[in-house]
């Protein structure tokens, strides 16, 4: 028994040695500049959109569908996201107005004031309204301060890009186009971090071209801390850079949002 154990403490060791190791691809850092202006260039690109999509919400294990949801980005000013039954009856609207978030249900007769914090109370802590619109059109938030950037390229043409700003820090994957140009970088995922702190994880799949931007049709928001997964589908219903106008932040009685 002895031997048998002292056998064991040698080969145990020496097959972990020998047990492939993770592969990952070696990055060499290069000019952030080409890049950030590429993706300012992507920002300014997109003036709105109007969808109907699928919204899927996990939390905390339990998950929530809804079929019909039509979807109104005002670039990263203003949000509406109106939840449709399916005899086509509105069930719940949300306006995010710039300023704060409001929150409509035909079973209720007042409307509710949810104040600048209102994604929180289901997307948890840490998203607000702009930076909700921006990932919902497969873009980085305006309010990202290029002062302190690196970005780092693989051989394979995808490439991170790391933006820091006090505290916080946005981890940013693309991919460039088959011809190499920077002009048209393809989000892949986008993370934020706050004091070392992962707050959300981005993942954009599923890139179309629609009005000359490469929109994605699936977007997955991850808030790990408040175990909260947001899934995003558009369906063919969709119109970017759209005339977008105030009567589409009205709410449904009539009630301006503002």
């Amino acid at each position: 028994m002895k031997t048998y154990l002292r056998i064991s403490f040698i080969i145990i060791p020496l097959l972990f040695a020998c047990a492939p190791k993770k592969f990952e691809m070696p990055m060499t850092e290069v000019p952030a500049g080409p890049l950030l202006h590429a993706l300012e260039q992507r920002q300014q690109a997109f003036r709105g959109l109007k969808a109907v999509a699928s919204v899927d919400i996990q939390k905390w294990g339990k998950k929530r569908t809804l079929e019909n949801v039509g979807i109104v980005l005002d670039g990263q000013n203003r949000l509406r996201m109106e939840v449709y039954g399916p005899l086509g009856q509105s069930i719940m609207t949300l306006v995010w107005d710039g300023k704060e978030v409001l929150l409509r249900r035909p079973d209720r007769d007042r409307i509710e004031h949810w104040g600048q914090e209102g994604f929180a109370q289901f997307l948890g802590e840490g998203l607000d309204g702009g930076e909700l619109c921006a990932l919902l059109a497969g873009n980085i938030p305006a309010t990202t301060q290029p002062n302190n950037a690196m970005q780092f390229c693989g051989r394979n043409g995808d490439c991170v890009l790391e933006i820091r700003h006090d505290n916080s820090l946005r981890r940013i994957r693309v991919v460039y186009s088959a011809s190499g140009s920077p002009v048209e970088p393809q989000i892949i995922s986008l993370e934020l971090h706050r004091s070392g702190k992962l707050i959300y994880h981005a993942r954009f799949d599923q890139t179309e071209l629609i009005a000359h931007y490469l929109l994605p049709m699936k977007i997955e928001i991850e808030n790990p801390d408040h175990n909260v997964v947001l899934t995003i589908e558009y369906n063919s219903e969709i119109g970017v850079n759209t005339p977008i106008t105030d009567n589409d932040f009205m709410l449904s009685d009539g009630e301006p949002s503002k």
